[in-house]
């Protein structure tokens, strides 16, 4: 899970502002405008996998 946090901080997201995006394996695996829709592309591709989910902001920098 952390390289997945550091993929989250290290990747150009520029285009997944105001998205959802899964990453596996310092991979994103799937994004989208709704976390039901997104959490459903990675759960279909890897349905036995652990993930990690993030919101990317539109502008700034998000802390959580």
């Amino acid at each position: 899970m952390e390289s997945s946090y550091q993929t989250f901080l290290d990747s150009d997201l520029e285009n997944y502002k105001g998205k959802w995006i899964v990453i596996l394996n310092e991979h994103i695996i799937a994004s989208g405008d709704k976390i039901e829709e997104t959490l459903k592309k990675a759960k279909e591709k890897y349905p036995n996998k652990k993930f990690m989910l993030a919101k990317v902001p539109e502008e700034g920098t998000m802390i959580y």
